[in-house]
């Protein structure tokens, strides 16, 4: 498929940086186990760190992985593509040079969103072997299983908020609306997720957010949480439906 030739380099270098970094964290782990323990810092950044319990493995990875690192690359490498593939090929010429063939719009989006899904797939693959090393080189302690659950919930994260910014792009056509869009949302689901339990007023509003789904089960420690990902899925799918009645009905330019 044209569409994954083009954008595979950015899902290549996110998943070869994850599984080194992945291997330096497991790495580090076992010399500074001990020193670390548990960290004394406020509930606030607690809560936006996994916890910062580096006194075990899971704890360590939740800190230095899972809380901020990962979903930084997959929700990076998820708004980035889906720009590229919406409002970038329509700044390039592209769309207009596609649609001049008898193609139908909502077909190419949806080959379009396809692409991007098996490129986060990928990365997310590459993520699941990047912890079964990393956790190899630390001396074990997580189930395999485990390790593919957090896998499975980065990778429908980070396919949330691409489909947040196709839809953007695809109704707007315009890449500051979807890239900023897309990357303010994420960042203000983030910290409503860590944040929100520290007024009880506002502990409603976590589950607005995203992350919420993403990370409060603790997939690395209790394993998959299917009902949450579901609720992901259908963000995700709802986001590409909005996305579809804008591209239909909206001239494009050039």
């Amino acid at each position: 498929m044209m569409e994954l030739r083009l954008r595979y380099r950015v899902a290549a270098s996110a998943a070869v940086g994850l599984i080194a970094v992945i291997m330096v964290v497991g790495a580090l782990y076992p010399s500074l186990k001990d020193t670390f323990g548990k960290l004394n810092v406020p509930e606030g950044v607690a809560n936006l760190l996994g916890g910062a319990d580096y006194s075990t493995l899971t704890g360590w990875l939740q800190s230095e992985i899972v809380a901020t690192y990962g979903p930084l690359v997959f929700c990076a490498v998820g708004i980035t593509t889906a720009v590229a593939t919406t409002t970038g090929d329509e700044d390039d010429r592209i769309l207009a040079t596609l649609l001049a063939h008898p193609i139908v719009r909502t077909r190419l989006l949806l080959a379009k969103t396809l692409a991007l899904a098996l490129l986060i797939l990928a990365v997310s693959a590459a993520t699941w072997i990047g912890f079964l090393i990393g956790v190899a080189i630390a001396g074990g302690g997580i189930s395999t299983a485990h390790l593919a659950a957090q896998a499975a919930h980065l990778g429908l994260l980070g396919l949330t908020y691409a489909a947040l910014a196709l839809a953007l792009g695809a109704a707007t056509g315009r890449k500051m609306i979807a890239a900023g869009g897309a990357t303010g949302l994420a960042i203000l689901g983030f910290l409503v997720n860590g944040l929100a339990p520290l007024a009880s007023a506002l502990t409603w509003t976590q589950y607005l957010s995203p992350f919420y789904y993403y990370a409060s089960h603790e997939p690395l420690t209790n394993g998959v949480q299917w009902g949450h990902l579901a609720v992901l899925a259908a963000i995700s799918l709802a986001l590409v439906g909005v996305g579809l009645a804008g591209f239909r009905h909206r001239d494009l330019r050039g």
